[in-house]
């Protein structure tokens, strides 16, 4: 990869003027081609480290006072970095950035290394080796999914596919809260509605407590509300892998947290803490208490003083078990309201010895919907929220998906309905599948021109790829480049909305190289090399929708 090239070369270069450096050399895209392809800010970085250092062993810096210039810095650096082979020109820029012009030559050849990779290009094997566990959905067990809880299932579907493709193994986990008071609850409701008692009286009022009672519960059948609820909650967890299912997440274990007290593993856990004199008795119940000066406000109530076990301890047992099979890495996807109970799961999680540095949480927050300018109201099946299966039903897979991915998790969403549908470039999923349609219109069409040799492989009639040399053409390699780069980032910072902004860059690209560049009906050297420029195109949005979850269709 030319970015990680390039930050290799500075790195050794910076080691010969300053000495070791254990930072990290940042390289990042220029967001406007009149500064480059590529800049670095490490001038600026480094300029701290190096004050103290007498003159004579940095032999770079001008001092005035106490200051040392990050600009005078940046020039030496460029001018030891200027001849490498992939280096059209360096400029030094503002208080010290060094923008990189890269050669014609050295984006051409990467159309044919896209070809090579096919499928596989974009992936790195930097996670080979590791273990991944990414929790996520995890729905509230008493209703049909709401959108709340849905945001989650695209971000850590996404997020898994990233880190596979960055070379993880990944087990994709949801965890069916199936005890506790709401349980009983439900099943109350649905015996009441099943005597007849009004549904709006009820503590939960969707219709689906009407179709659970009329499934589960016949009037003057004796039976408990927590035998009830039970019931209620296993049918609704069949719906809610369904709905999944149906956004294009299949799990591969599901952990129900009645399990984790009927095998004893939530009273290990509590034990395990008591040894190390993190659990109190207090006010009749079992508090967990930790040590630390930091989490000193987060003692938190693990078992009642009726001996029943509290969400928080089930959710210990739960942290302990993921780290048992070592996992490189742990990952929970909750909604913002979980707040709060990420640094008592930190808590626990170095309490019980396991590494809290593999441990990372994404926060989502909520979402409203639009229809049009206007807000929607509330579902009549749910009661109180918007369903999954209601967006679903209305938009379709892929346009849930995309408009889920397509903000940053820390974003409130405005999900417009009426957009989602709508089939024109306005809708940013219908632009980018309509890129791919288009691509494979044009491959479609070349494979009927007489006597062309199509670069499908390397070797099978090979193109020229230094004729493609407008800014259309080149435009759109360094878009296509940009993929590698953007898994190795995202499987570095989970920033899987970055994946979105992405295609839709890509799309953007291919239309004007379209609009500004003919293809079939150019002279047949010329015409190979957009033919395989256009097929590396496909590949690139090929391997993002497929990250992303979404289709890329032949047709539109």
């Amino acid at each position: 990869m030319l970015r990680e090239q390039i930050r290799d070369d500075i790195a050794k270069e910076v080691d010969r003027i300053v000495g070791k450096w254990d930072g990290r050399v940042e390289v990042m895209r220029t967001s406007d081609a009149k500064f480059g392809d590529y800049t670095t800010n490490v001038a600026l970085r480094l300029t701290p480290f190096a004050q103290g250092k007498p003159l004579e062993e940095t032999k770079v810096f001008k001092i005035s006072g106490s200051y040392q210039s990050s600009l005078e810095f940046a020039r030496v650096l460029a001018d030891r970095l200027k001849d490498q082979p992939y280096v059209e020109k360096l400029e030094v820029a503002g208080p010290g950035f060094i923008n990189f012009f890269i050669k014609s030559e050295v984006w051409q050849k990467e159309v044919e290394e896209v070809l090579k990779k096919g499928s596989k290009f974009g992936s790195n094997t930097t996670g080979k080796g590791k273990k991944a566990r990414v929790e996520f959905v995890s729905a509230n067990p008493t209703g049909p999914l709401h959108f709340g809880n849905a945001r989650g299932g695209p971000i850590g579907d996404a997020l898994a596919s990233v880190l596979e493709f960055y070379g993880y193994k990944v087990i994709r986990e949801y965890y069916h809260n199936d005890v506790g008071g709401q349980v009983r609850k439900l099943g109350e409701a649905i015996i009441n509605v099943s005597k007849g008692q009004r549904l709006e009286d009820q503590e939960y009022k969707g219709e689906y407590v009407q179709d659970l009672a009329s499934n589960i519960s016949k009037p003057g059948l004796k039976v408990n509300a927590k035998t009830i609820g039970d019931k209620a909650v296993d049918i609704l967890l069949e719906e809610i892998l369904k709905d999944c299912g149906a956004m294009g997440i299949k799990f591969d274990e599901i952990f129900p947290e009645s399990k984790f007290i009927e095998s004893g593993k939530t009273e290990e856990a509590i034990k395990k803490l008591d040894k190390k004199g993190l659990i109190k008795d207090q006010e009749g119940a079992t508090w967990f208490a930790p040590n630390d000066e930091f989490f000193k406000d987060r003692e938190t109530v693990v078992k009642k003083s009726d001996g029943s076990y509290t969400y928080f301890a089930n959710d210990i047992a739960y942290h302990d078990l993921k780290f048992k099979d070592g996992p490189d890495l742990v990952i929970d996807v909750f909604g913002a309201n979980h707040h709060g109970h990420v640094p008592r799961l930190q808590a626990v999680i170095g309490a019980l010895d396991h590494d809290v540095s593999k441990f990372h949480v994404i926060l989502y927050q909520w979402v409203r919907f639009k229809r049009g300018g206007e807000l929607m109201a509330m579902s009549k099946r749910s009661g109180t929220f918007v369903t999954a299966r209601e967006v679903l039903d209305e938009v379709g897979k892929d346009a849930l998906r995309f408009f889920i991915l397509m903000y940053d998790p820390n974003s409130d969403i405005d999900f417009d309905l009426a957009l989602a549908i709508k089939k024109s470039k306005d809708n940013p999923v219908y632009y980018v599948q309509y890129a791919h349609a288009r691509i494979c219109s044009i491959l479609s069409k070349s494979v009927h021109e007489p006597g062309l040799k199509i670069p499908s492989k390397p070797g099978s009639g090979k193109a020229n790829w230094q004729l493609l040399t407008t800014n259309y053409e080149l435009e759109l390699i360094k878009q296509i480049t940009r993929l590698p780069e953007l898994v190795s980032d995202i499987g570095a910072s989970f920033a899987v909305h970055r994946l979105t902004g992405y295609a839709t860059d890509l799309a953007d690209s291919l239309h004007r190289f379209y609009e500004n560049c003919r293809v079939i009906g150019e002279k047949e050297d010329l015409m190979r090399a957009r033919i395989g420029l256009v097929m590396a195109t496909k590949t690139a949005l090929a391997n993002t929708l497929k990250l992303l979850g979404i289709t890329a269709p032949e047709k539109m």
